[in-house]
């Protein structure tokens, strides 16, 4: 229905939309598939007119979840080796609270770090199956051996470390 007063039709519109609320969507949809130029156009505007509170709800948002910084940052790195697969913040979350907040090498609780059982320099995937929560100082012991080759390491220097006493 055309209006000659634009704050009619402005009402109008409204009220649509909250009577056809999926109806809507579906059209937004539709314009966004059909208009992809037009539409990262607009969102480069938007962002560029916004860009100090963006940035700064961006910034909360990561001191607040940041798991899913972490599980970022893994997939960075994964893509840039073309390692196979990926995972969420949500599930290294699951994953961490399946090894209680500990490391899976030494038991140490504190901050965790993803650690790929077999790395993805040697050919590992970035799946969840190929991570575990690993403290610092045994990520960074571990570096390119597979899970079981720094357990056995792990196991030999206990043994060493037991014949001392």
């Amino acid at each position: 229905m055309a209006y000659k007063n634009p704050e009619d039709q402005r009402r109008y519109a409204l009220e649509w939309l909250k009577r056809n609320p999926q109806k809507a969507r579906d059209a937004v949809r539709r314009w966004r598939i059909a208009h992809p130029a037009e539409h990262a156009a607009k969102n480069r505007r938007y962002y560029a007119r916004h860009k100090v509170a963006r940035n700064a709800h961006n910034a909360l948002y990561h001191r607040e979840h940041p798991e899913v910084v972490r599980a970022k940052w893994q997939n960075y790195r994964a893509r840039k080796r073309e390692a196979e697969g990926s995972f969420t913040g949500a599930e290294w979350l699951a994953l961490v609270a399946t090894y209680e907040g500990c490391c899976a090498y030494c038991g140490a609780a504190g901050p965790l770090e993803a650690d790929h059982r077999l790395p993805l320099a040697r050919g590992g995937s970035n799946l969840i199956e190929n991570i575990l929560p690993a403290c610092r100082t045994c990520n960074a012991r571990k570096h390119l051996l597979t899970e079981a080759e720094f357990r056995a390491r792990l196991a030999s220097e206990r043994g060493k470390n037991l014949q001392s006493d």
